[in-house]
């Protein structure tokens, strides 16, 4: 299938013919005729398979057959739970809107909220945003939706785990009662999901579940776990890695925005370009660094998990975690980051003993095998399995001291 069989205006199919895509992705080729027909949709798709496409050609395509005038209240919302998905966001509809008059405007925390004012004075036809901030906006009485009849929450889950549930419903509320809603995820289980988006969708929702699991790594990625000794192994590890040929760019995870600092300086010292990505950095920092990277300039970007989601840099292919997630499907996301448009890439995790018991919760969510591996000459030198058995192993000595108090006590 084409993307011109799917009834999409012209000035559509050439935007996204411009955009260097042939074919639409599964995701896409479902989504959108139900989308046109004004469905709600709950749609359930793993990272990298093209879902913003899959919303923001039938939200353009809503507005050209609406054919009016832009106006102060925008036709169309789009929520996403972080600034740098919602800037991608942003940049995909700016390519399907190329050839049309449609006006597009972002907001996002980490802006003065002078400026925002100044943007919501001026006509809009599709609004991207970030719901904490646009509840900000809506508390000093400055947002328009009486206008909006096309609602779209992106990465629904993550909103969910970000504590953003009570500020979507709330600006779900400040729209027209008719009004059709699209609701993307990367899962869609658990009763918290369930109860959501039951609460915005209508009776007639129409669901989309991919056959891969979003529980799943893309088989185009390869996975490997290395044992790790202690910091000055995991070091050597790492410089390893990432002198790779093969590595094209890569992100590198760490646990906190206090490691991002430690390690961008030690890889910057073996002679790589790099910079960082925290929740804490300026937002115009945040977005330097990524173009940055996104123009080949960096060669390794350090990260907390605020780069696992939302964030497409096609030349990455490699993604190392130097400590995992607290949250297995994060690994899943993380891993995500290392593949593109079906392209391989590779997921390395460095793991010490105290990461041991979260790779076999990893595995278990996944319901697959990580292989551990070695690389010649950075062989572990402790075995990590028996001094984790060791540690848990229980005393039978105490086991009985405990029973026989029990028993003197009943006396």
């Amino acid at each position: 299938m084409s993307f011109s069989e799917l009834d999409l205006d012209f000035t559509i199919t050439q935007a996204i013919e411009d955009m260097g895509l042939s074919e639409p992705t599964p995701i896409q080729e479902q989504a959108i005729p139900l989308a046109m027909d004004a469905q709600d949709i709950l749609a359930c798709a793993a990272t990298g398979t093209g879902k913003t496409l899959a919303f923001a050609a039938p939200v353009v395509q809503h507005i050209l057959d609406r054919d009016e005038e832009s106006s102060l209240a925008p036709k169309a919302l789009v929520l996403a739970p972080s600034r740098e998905l919602a800037r991608q966001i942003f940049q995909v509809f700016e390519q399907v809107i190329a050839h049309t008059r449609i006006k597009l405007q972002l907001i996002v925390g980490g802006t003065p909220y002078g400026m925002q004012q100044q943007q919501l004075s001026e006509p809009c036809d599709i609004l991207v945003a970030t719901p904490g901030r646009l509840v900000e906006l809506d508390e000093k009485g400055w947002l328009d939706f009486s206008d909006c009849s096309m609602f779209v929450i992106d990465e629904a889950d993550r909103m969910l785990d970000m504590g953003f549930i009570d500020a979507v419903r709330h600006l779900a509320k400040q729209l027209p009662k008719e009004h059709q809603t699209l609701m993307f995820s990367a899962t869609i289980d658990g009763e918290k999901m369930s109860r959501f988006s039951r609460s915005l969708l209508n009776e007639d929702a129409e669901t989309i579940q991919l056959t891969d699991s979003p529980r799943t790594v893309p088989s185009q990625i390869k996975q490997v776990a290395l044992r790790v000794d202690d910091d000055a192994h995991k070091e050597a590890l790492l410089k390893h890695l990432i002198s790779q040929e093969r590595v094209q760019q890569a992100v590198v995870f760490v646990s906190n925005r206090d490691h991002v600092d430690v390690w961008v300086q030690r890889i910057r010292k073996w002679g790589f370009r790099c910079d960082g990505l925290h929740g804490e950095m300026k937002q115009s920092d945040r977005n330097d660094h990524l173009k940055q990277m996104k123009k080949g300039r960096l060669q390794v970007l350090v990260a907390t998990d605020v780069a696992a989601r939302g964030i497409d840099l096609p030349e990455i292919n490699t993604v190392i975690n130097l400590r995992l997630p607290r949250r297995a499907d994060s690994y899943v996301h993380r891993a995500g980051r290392a593949s593109r448009e079906g392209n391989p890439g590779e997921c390395y995790s460095l793991v010490d003993m105290h990461d041991l018991p979260m790779i076999e919760k990893i595995q278990r969510y996944m319901q697959a095998h990580i292989a551990f591996s070695k690389i010649e000459g950075l062989e572990p030198k402790t075995k990590i399995r028996a001094a984790s058995a060791a540690k848990t192993k229980k005393k039978p000595a105490a086991k009985k001291k405990t029973t026989a108090a029990k028993v003197k006590k009943k006396k």
